[in-house]
Formats: C-alpha cells, sequence, structure tokens
C-alpha cells in the first residue's frame, strides 16, 4: 500500500476537477422547489434492483433511449469513448472488444477466453463475444458499471459490466412507434416497435430493424466494397402474469449480418487514401445470433425469488486477407502472403440464475441480495489457413492429404472444442449504521472449469485434451455517507477475478530452451480501489459524479507468443496497476440549454519483469530466412525468433487512452404552436494508446481522433411524427478505431477506420 498513497496525491495534481468535486457535497444546495431546471431521478438496475443511480456507490453511466438516438449510438462500438474510461475497438474485423478503465479482453483470440466486461440483455449474462458484433434494438437504456463487479456479476467482470435493458410490453395498451434513416452511401435504417395487450395482464412487444449502407472503404485489387453493412434484428417479448405475485418474460431474439467484411488497411499498404487499399484476396463475413430467455419473478412478501433461464447461439464464418496487403505492391519478400479461407466459429451457450432480493430491510436495517449462477458454454472452432511460400502471388488449393502431412502452401490448420462450466454462489448485504451511513459487504464464490480437444495439425499431427480448473473467493466491501440529503461519498475495495483456461496452440520443449506459451493459463485477479462521490448542487441544476480510483492486477491475461512457428496463446502477466480518475458533470446553463461532460484520466504500467515475445519483429526475421530457404520448423528460424524475446516491464497496458472525453450541448425550446425544436453538438476526444502490451513503435501507437456531431430535431406540435437531421463525424476524420496484429500466422498489422461523415435524415412516427 506504500505506492497507493504518492500515486493518489499525483492524481490529484493530474485531475484538479474531482479533488475539487471531494468538498463539493458539504456544500448545501439551494432551495430550487418552483424551479423547472432540475434532474429528474435516473432509475437503474446496476446492483439487480431498482434504486436510483445517484445511490449506487459505484460509477454508473446511464444512457436513456433518448440519449441514444441523439447521440447515434446503434450498436456497442458507439459506446466508446461515450462513457469516461470506455474503450471499444474492434479486432481482426468481427471481434469487439470492451476496455474498460485499462481492463478489456486482451485474450480474444481465444475463444474460450472469458471477457473481461460482461454483457447482460434484461438481466441475462450473455456469454458469445460474437453477439457484442448485434445492433440494439428498441432499448429503454444501457447502464456501464466501470469497476470490477466482484460479487453480483462475477468471475468475468473484471473491468465492469454493460446491462442492455429492452423496452418491456405494457398491458396498458396498443402503441407503436417506427423510424426511417437515409443517408450517404446508400444508407438506410428501417425500425419499428409494436406493444399489443393481450388481456389485462398479458402483453406482448415485437421489434425489428434493418439496416444496410454501401462500403465506406474500397479494396482497388478486386473492387470489393468493404466497411459495407447489411444486418437484420428482431425480437419478441411476451410478458403475462398469472397471479398478482408471479410474472413471466419470454424474450427471443434473432440478428443476422451478411458483408464483405470490415476494411483493415495493412500498414504496409501504398494505396493513397485512408479508405483505399489493396489486397489480393476477397473479404466475407457472415454471423448469425440467437438469444431465447425465460425470466420468471415471484414477489412475496419480505423478498422476491428469480428466475433467468437462456440458451444462446452463435455461427460466423470468415473469409479474410490474412496477410492485408496485395503481394504485387509490396517489396519481394516483405511479408508472407496468407489468408483465411475460412474460419468458422460456433458458440453454445446455457445459463440460468436464481436470486432473492429482499423487500424489506431486515431487521429494519438489512437489505439483502443472494444468489446462484450456472453457466455451460460449447465452442466449435475450425480454422484453414494458407500461406503463399513461393511469394508468387497463387495459393494452392487445401488438400487433405498435404494438410495431414503439412505439405503444400498449407498454414494454420486446426480444430478445436473446448467446453466451459462454472457455478457461482454470491451474496451481498447493506447495513444502516446509521441514517446517514451504510455499509456494503459482499462476497462470491466461484468453481469453474474447462476442458478441450484440441487438434492442430501443423508440424504435429494429433489431439490433445487439455484440463483446467479454478476456484476463486471474490467480493466487495463499501462505506456510504450522506453529505446531505442530495450528496454521496463512498469509498470501496473490490476483489475481482477472471478463470484461466486453456490454449489452442503451446509451445514444446523440444524446440527451443525457453516456452513463452503453455497449455493452460492461469486465473487473473484484481483488489481495485475506489473513491467516489455523488452530488446534486444548486438546487438540482448541477449533478456531478466523479471517482478515483487505483488496481493491483495480477496475472492480467493478454495474446502471446511462442518463439515456435505458430505457436500464439494466452500468457499472464504477474504485475501491474491502474489509476485514474473520472468525472461526469450535468448542468442547466440556462433553462435551454444544457451541459453534458464525461471525462476520464486513466494512467497503466505493467510493474513486474516478464519476458514476452513480439511477433511482429520475430516474424521479419521468420519471413527473411524463408526467402532464403529455410525450412519453417527449422530450427534457425526458431532460434531467429527467440533473439526477439523482451521484457516489457514499464510498458503501457493495451487499449487504454490516457485521456478521453465527451462534451455534449444539447438546446431545447418550445416554440409555441409550431412544436418543439432540439438541437444537439457533441464533440468526442480520444487520446492514442497502445494497442498491444509490446508498445512496438511502429505497430502498436494508435493515434487520437477528435469526432464532431452535429443532431437538429423538430416535433410538430400535437403531431404523431418528427424530424431529425443528423450530421455525424462532419468533419470527415479519418480516425483509427483500432489496429490489429496478426497472432498466430504472418504478423501482417492492419488499421479499421471509423465511419466517415454521413449526413443522415429520419423521419419518426408514434402511434
Amino acid at each position: 500500500m506504500t505506492t497507493v498513497l504518492p500515486r493518489a496525491g499525483a492524481l490529484c495534481i493530474a485531475a484538479p476537477l474531482f479533488c475539487a468535486l471531494i468538498l463539493l457535497p458539504t456544500v448545501q444546495a439551494q432551495n430550487n422547489a418552483d424551479d423547472e431546471m432540475v434532474f429528474e431521478e435516473v432509475v437503474v438496475v446496476a446492483e439487480k434492483r431498482s434504486e436510483s443511480l445517484q445511490d449506487v456507490s459505484q460509477a454508473v453511466t446511464a444512457l436513456s433511449s433518448q440519449q441514444l438516438d441523439e447521440k447515434n449510438i446503434v450498436s456497442f462500438v458507439d459506446l466508446s469513448s461515450i462513457a469516461p474510461g470506455v474503450t471499444i475497438t474492434k479486432n481482426e474485423g468481427f471481434k469487439t472488444v470492451i476496455a474498460i478503465r485499462g481492463v478489456g479482453n486482451e485474450a480474444n483470440q481465444n475463444a474460450i477466453a472469458n471477457p473481461s466486461v460482461s454483457y447482460h440483455l434484461d438481466g441475462v449474462y450473455i456469454a458469445s463475444p460474437f453477439a457484442l458484433q448485434t445492433d440494439f434494438l428498441d432499448l429503454e437504456r444501457i447502464e456501464v458499471l466501470r469497476g470490477p463487479q466482484g460479487t453480483l456479476f462475477g468471475q468475468n467482470s473484471t473491468g465492469g459490466a454493460v446491462n442492455v435493458i429492452s423496452k418491456a410490453p405494457s398491458p396498458d395498451g396498443f402503441d407503436g412507434k417506427g423510424d426511417i434513416s437515409i443517408g450517404e452511401n446508400n444508407l438506410v435504417r428501417v425500425r419499428g416497435a409494436v406493444n399489443v395487450p393481450l388481456g389485462e395482464n398479458s402483453a406482448l412487444r415485437a421489434s425489428a430493424s434493418y439496416f444496410e449502407h454501401d462500403g465506406f472503404s474500397e479494396n482497388i485489387v478486386l473492387n470489393q466494397e468493404l466497411d459495407d453493412a447489411n444486418n437484420f434484428s428482431g425480437r419478441v417479448r411476451l410478458m403475462t402474469q398469472p397471479s398478482d405475485s408471479l410474472t413471466l418474460n419470454f424474450t427471443a431474439q434473432f440478428f443476422t449480418e451478411d458483408s464483405n467484411g470490415s476494411a483493415q488497411k495493412g500498414i504496409l499498404d501504398p494505396t493513397p487514401g485512408a479508405r483505399r487499399l489493396a489486397q489480393d484476396s476477397a473479404s466475407n463475413y457472415e454471423l448469425e445470433s440467437e438469444v431465447y430467455s425465460l425470466i420468471a419473478e415471484w414477489s412475496l412478501p419480505t423478498f422476491s425469488i428469480k428466475s433467468l433461464t437462456s440458451y444462446q447461439h452463435d455461427d460466423i464464418t470468415i473469409t479474410r486477407d490474412n496477410d492485408r496487403n496485395d503481394i504485387n505492391t509490396l517489396p519481394p519478400f516483405a511479408l508472407l502472403p496468407s489468408v483465411f479461407a475460412p474460419e468458422e466459429n460456433e458458440q453454445t451457450t446455457f445459463t440460468q440464475e436464481f436470486n432473492l432480493i429482499s423487500a424489506e430491510p431486515l431487521f429494519g436495517k438489512l437489505d439483502w441480495i443472494a444468489g446462484v449462477f450456472y453457466l455451460d458454454t460449447e465452442v466449435d472452432i475450425v480454422i484453414r489457413e494458407q500461406l503463399d511460400f513461393n511469394f508468387d502471388g497463387t495459393f494452392a488449393p487445401i488438400d487433405v492429404n498435404e494438410v495431414l502431412a503439412f505439405g503444400g502452401e498449407v498454414g494454420f490448420i486446426s480444430d478445436a472444442n473446448p467446453i466451459r462450466e462454472s457455478l457461482s454462489l454470491y451474496a451481498q448485504g447493506t447495513y444502516s449504521i446509521s441514517d446517514s451511513a451504510r455499509l456494503i459487504v459482499g462476497a462470491r464464490f466461484t468453481d469453474d472449469s474447462v476442458e478441450s480437444r484440441v487438434t492442430n495439425f501443423f508440424g504435429r499431427a494429433g489431439t490433445a485434451m487439455l484440463e483446467t480448473s479454478s476456484e476463486e473467493v471474490t467480493g466487495r466491501i463499501a462505506l456510504e455517507y450522506d453529505t446531505n440529503e442530495t450528496s454521496m461519498i463512498y469509498g470501496s475495495i473490490t476483489r475481482g477475478f477472471k478463470p484461466g483456461g486453456s490454449n489452442l496452440t503451446f509451445g514444446l520443449e523440444d524446440v527451443v530452451a525457453q516456452i513463452l506459451v503453455l497449455p493452460t493459463y492461469e486465473d487473473e485477479t484484481v483488489n481495485a480501489f475506489e473513491f467516489g462521490v455523488k452530488a446534486d448542487l444548486f438546487g438540482g441544476r448541477v449533478r456531478a459524479n466523479a471517482a478515483a480510483f487505483f488496481y493491483d492486477y495480477e496475472n492480467f491475461q493478454f495474446q502471446a507468443t511462442d518463439p515456435e512457428v505458430f505457436q500464439g496463446g494466452v500468457g499472464n502477466l504477474p504485475e501491474s496497476e491502474i489509476m485514474g480518475a473520472e468525472l461526469e458533470l450535468l448542468a442547466f446553463l440556462t433553462a435551454d440549454l444544457m451541459l453534458d461532460w464525461k471525462v476520464s484520466v486513466v494512467d497503466t504500467e505493467i510493474t513486474s519483469s516478464f519476458l514476452a515475445l513480439d511477433n511482429v519483429e520475430s516474424e521479419a526475421a521468420t519471413n527473411a530466412l524463408l526467402a532464403m530457404g529455410e525450412n519453417l520448423f527449422g530450427p534457425a528460424i526458431q532460434q531467429a525468433r527467440a533473439a526477439s524475446i523482451a521484457d516489457v516491464r514499464g510498458n503501457e497496458l493495451a487499449k487504454t487512452p490516457n485521456f478521453t472525453s465527451d462534451l455534449t450541448l444539447r438546446y431545447e425550446k418550445d416554440i409555441g404552436s409550431w412544436g418543439d425544436f432540439k438541437g444537439s453538438l457533441q464533440y468526442t476526444h480520444r487520446s492514442d494508446f497502445e494497442q498491444r502490451i509490446f508498445n512496438n513503435a511502429t505497430t502498436d501507437t494508435v493515434p487520437s481522433y477528435d469526432v464532431f456531431n452535429l443532431v437538429l430535431s423538430f416535433q410538430p406540435e400535437s403531431r404523431a411524427w418528427g424530424f431529425d437531421l443528423m450530421a455525424l463525424n462532419f468533419t470527415d476524420e479519418d480516425g483509427i478505431n483500432a489496429r490489429f496484429t496478426d497472432v498466430f500466422g504472418v504478423g501482417a498489422t492492419g488499421d479499421e477506420l471509423i465511419p466517415p461523415r454521413q449526413i443522415i435524415g429520419r423521419i419518426r412516427l408514434q402511434f
């Protein structure tokens, strides 16, 4: 703990605004009973019970459906930098990685590895990382919980959690809504939802969305558009109340996408223009995602019982140019040409959760929640890579006999079937010490196991059975104190945990002396310390929520590479530290003009010595020796790769901008008999960050970007329709969302951009 205090002092120097806010709750709010410029109460389920956002002693950002439309947040990637400390990037063009306060899924190339930020849809945990690709549909709000969730959300929430809440059916009456958006690049988005009462105690709500646009980028070699969209989403929710105490909710959700895929421009590609690239292999991307759930809730006099059951299935197929370049545009032997044709992932998950939630305090002082969670998930993986060993621009067809003998132009060829089973027990209580002070204590026990059948054909034909298991206790202690009727300060200590697992590939002792990738990887744990303040000030005209935090991480899971060719997998960084501060500020500047500012400062560091292999450096040596005729699996190449091993101590963690800021000015005006006018100007800044823990100056530094959005809305008086005009990224910034370096194959690096300028008109209808 001796290093915490000087870091906290440095934090006040770096973020004086946060330190100043510590004192604000002691200021008595002015009486504003006759003034309409006050912020309404926001109700969230961040701790699995409905409560005011201002009463939750952790950092939570809640975005309403109106805010989602205003900021054009239609998918997870759009949340990046909107919530403080949240960075959402695309990996390989078909994976979405959420990182909160420097904690993200750096093991996302391993299909069985748990994410660090859990995704919940209406309370149901969504296991598949591919489900993060789906579009948002008919939502009530989104809640972003920042920091480890060691009790209520468990093992895969070391970074935080995202709760997506859809609109619920209501028996109160028939209604519906719809909108159609038309924009540049032949963009069309059609959305609709209808609520149908089925008697006094039942209702059905159905929603659907169709979204398409032409590609934002072009592969000039094959004349193929990339960054295009062709998505369909549908959801049906059925609610019924067989009795006054029992409510049943059944949900069926479906999403499909069939597109050319994302543009990933190789950093060696000399093609002029950020959105023009040269690749000699076509790209294709197909995804089907299904979620079925049944939620039953019994309300009893002193507590309620909730059962959440789900079945989830995701099926994804990808074909892509893995070297991300055209051989004819590069110098000879610069990069070994590679193509994945195809990669297939299929994931099936069953979850069951029961929880009990107190309806009234025990002994008049203790609110409590307890539960059990079970997960069973199975993944089937098929990977077929081809390599152009002759550097002649032609890939020979894959032949079964050549695969088994590792002959021909065969690259990373593997089949795998990992299975994860997990059982957790948890409980949390909030004890009222006095009218103004409360103590929160929670604990969670997790028993997790992984078994995996892996068949790798390259140079080591055969099947391996790998098993690993974890048992861990995590939890949270927090103290809340109300400084007055509208302000609270809190402090918390949380222990989070993410279980280990098995690798698809791993090094062998008889190849080189030093092994960096083992058959299995270890659990990662985090001890998080947070201090925060939540305050409604100046008669409710200003709302300021701020937090400062320090994380002590052990065995941080990341994507590692072994000196042996193709042996990439998950490794563990022994020790890392993260510290930072966040602020969410809402203020009425005038009766018509409101300020919404969300800002974050984060600093990360690997604090222990750890030897790791940057495959960018190792692949350069590999390609040079291949061009000289060396055997891919010979000792010369393995020794050359091992020479690139280096200590990563002092490096920054991945995907963590030091500074993010989202500033919105929102103007609303009643223009009399004409109706209502609304306008918002949004400025989002994301500073640069390191894409990998190697901090390679050539490949890893992702530059900063600045995005401006303008949205104008008009709602005629007493009319069911309205109109929106959106200018998104109106300065046409070619910002890089993410930079990805191939792990298992040729080590190529490519950039994936944010969308370009989009001018969109939208007509809304309610009935």
